[in-house]
């Protein structure tokens, strides 16, 4: 089994995930946000999430919101890391821009006015910008434990540098040495920065070493409404 066969089977995952960790959530869930003001300097949405509803990864500017009706939510960053936020009626949050899942884990709908500040939202990556990165890893049948443990070694450490906004790893169920990353760039700099640290070079080195392979594609979004050429 080749891992061309491989990538044919995650393609759809990558594409979404790529795409949405940098997109503005109002067209991604239009039932979900309102847009009631925009001018030069703010954007003014009504903003609601039903019980149990989840979104995928989505950016905000920095922003205020101005809760209406009490919520317990769920974020989800790009680190992995998870966060949840309680509010009642009348609440006034303030937060930095930010690119996050959500999920409403509390037992009513979560309703509030969100405030985006327009000048914050030059500093959250476009997606001409971002770069999609998709790493297949292979080792000899039974190293796949030596090779999981090399691969999350480098988890934490990327996930800390500020170019990087996804790094997940993924196991073929099938094929238990065949490993897949997926990786989400501000931009291809970023991942150019990202292959001179020591401790990504040290890996690579290592699985040199041992002869696991390692193939590495990049990918960029093709915006919609684009003209074929």
């Amino acid at each position: 089994m080749k891992i061309s066969k491989i990538f044919l089977s995650v393609i759809a995952m990558v594409v979404f995930a790529g795409a949405a960790a940098g997109q503005d959530p109002v067209p991604l869930y239009p039932d979900n946000y309102k847009v009631l003001l925009e001018n030069d300097r703010v954007r003014v949405l009504d903003f609601k999430l039903k019980k149990g509803a989840k979104e995928e990864f989505h950016a905000h500017p920095a922003a205020v919101t101005y809760v209406l009706a009490p919520f317990k939510i769920r974020f989800t960053f790009p680190d992995g890391s998870t966060r949840i936020r309680e509010a009642k009626a009348g609440d006034v949050l303030s937060g930095d821009a930010l690119i996050h899942a959500s999920e409403n884990i509390g037992d009513t709908d979560a309703h509030g006015l969100l405030i985006e500040m327009k000048d914050a939202a030059r500093s959250l990556p476009s997606d001409l910008d971002l770069l999609t990165a998709i790493t297949f890893i292979r080792g000899p049948e039974g190293s796949e434990q030596d090779l999981l443990t090399e691969l999350l070694s480098t988890t934490a450490p990327t996930r800390a540098e500020p170019g990087n906004l996804r790094y997940d790893l993924y196991q073929s169920p099938t094929h238990k040495n065949y490993f897949m990353r997926l990786e989400v760039w501000r931009n291809p700099q970023a991942l150019e920065d990202h292959k001179m640290l020591p401790h990504l070079k040290t890996s690579f080195e290592r699985r040199k070493n041992k002869g696991w392979m390692t193939e590495i594609t990049t990918w960029k979004r093709v915006p919609d409404g684009t003209t074929p050429r």
